[in-house]
């Protein structure tokens, strides 16, 4: 039988329930709701939220509830209960597939190893096959950097980069962000900006700035950092990072960029 879209909304709360609650609870409330009668409701939900030790917990666990009496009152207390095991049993597969890794530069301590944050950033950059996203606030004297990117541009990756543009943001750059980033790699890539237009402003005039700094290999790896693209920031300041192995936090970064360029939040220069 095939899923119509009240059962797919239904399990697709199932799956979120799954993503933001203890696997242990969804358990629970999975063998809670499966000794249920069919169409019981006010039993159901009794029983659901007598296991939802918080007032949130309990209020998701409601709403849950609700979707499947008015989405999919046809399926039974048992088959609910499958879909909740099922969402549990595959989140957990899903965040043990997930690796973290921390990126640092800085002061080295003895017990303790960190990945430098250039080297991590190498990393994404090398094993694009793709598509690469990079944002940065600065970028300044970063020759290998650089040459990776012209590197990726040769193996045929798609590159676009975002960066904070000196005229928006009031001079405050110290340095022309699209010229620091070599000719060459502007003439592989496409650079977008936020413009001044775009940028809310406070009630003294001053503007937001683009100080997001990341990267995205192939929608699949993400590198989220305080550093930004410059040789101060690879080799003499305090940074810190993450490397995130996780499809679907690089999808989510890179479809945010992507959005806002289609929207013209971001503009295409040239």
């Amino acid at each position: 039988m095939s899923m119509n879209d009240p059962q797919r909304q239904l399990i697709d709360r199932a799956v979120h329930l799954a993503s933001v609650l203890p696997p242990g609870l969804v358990q629970v409330l999975a063998d809670v709701l499966a000794g249920g009668a069919p169409g019981a409701w006010a039993e159901l939900r009794l029983r659901a939220e007598q296991v939802a030790p918080q007032p949130h917990v309990r209020a998701l666990v409601s709403n849950f509830i609700r979707t499947w009496q008015h989405e999919a009152p046809l399926l039974s207390p048992g088959e609910v209960a499958i879909a909740l095991r099922t969402a549990a049993v595959t989140t957990r597969a899903a965040r043990s597939a997930q690796a973290i890794e921390l990126v640092w530069t800085g002061p080295l301590v003895s017990e303790l190893s960190m990945r430098r944050t250039d080297q991590a950033l190498l990393q994404v950059i090398n094993s694009a096959t793709q598509s690469l996203l990079i944002v940065s606030f600065a970028v300044y004297k970063i020759p290998q950097i650089a040459a990776a990117l012209v590197q990726a541009a040769g193996r045929g990756v798609t590159i676009d980069i975002c960066v904070e543009a000196p005229e928006p943001s009031g001079q405050k750059m110290a340095h022309d962000t699209i010229k620091a980033l070599g000719a060459e790699v502007a003439s592989r890539a496409r650079i977008f900006v936020w413009p001044a237009d775009k940028r809310p402003a406070d009630s003294h005039g001053h503007v937001g700035l683009l100080h997001a700094k990341c990267a995205v290999a192939d929608r699949r790896m993400l590198f989220v950092s305080s550093a930004n693209l410059t040789d101060h920031a690879m080799n003499l300041n305090i940074e810190l990072g993450v490397l995130v192995q996780s499809q679907a936090h690089a999808v989510s970064v890179a479809t945010q960029f992507e959005r806002m360029a289609e929207q013209g939040v971001l503009r295409h220069v040239t």
